[in-house]
């Protein structure tokens, strides 16, 4: 059937956010992957950035790409094991911090980003982070 479950929806929104890379399977393995270009594809979605956030960018197109290898597996066209071993991929890609360290991370990040728009808009001198 060639997937289709989801009526290619991650594939539109991927060619539309990121053109010229292939949603694929096989995540982080060029030779299992669909195009056989699963490395490049991810280094030009970071070029791309369409979310204005490399990271985000790269989080984005994983996923279109982890939607995508469910939908073919779903729809017979590739096995249990390839689907498996995208997801297995993934979650260590992506998951591997526990939730409350990088919560916490991300609130500290927030926190010196505020901190360096306040001094700015209050015209505080650089300086002063120090204080």
């Amino acid at each position: 059937m060639s997937g289709g479950r989801w009526n290619y929806n991650q594939c539109n929104l991927g060619y539309d956010m990121f053109p010229g890379c292939d949603v694929c399977y096989g995540l982080g393995d060029d030779k299992k992957s669909k195009y056989g270009n699963y490395t490049s594809s991810i280094k030009q979605a970071r070029r791309l950035d369409p979310m204005e956030d490399k990271q985000m960018s790269e989080l984005v197109f994983d996923v279109l790409c982890l939607i995508y290898s469910a939908d073919w597996y779903k729809s017979g066209d590739t096995g249990e094991d390839l689907y498996r071993a995208d997801v297995q991929f993934f979650k260590e890609k992506w998951l591997a911090q526990k939730p409350d360290q990088s919560v916490k991370a991300e609130i500290d990040k927030n926190i010196e980003e505020a901190r360096e728009e306040l001094y700015i808009s209050f015209g505080v001198r650089e300086e002063a982070k120090d204080d």
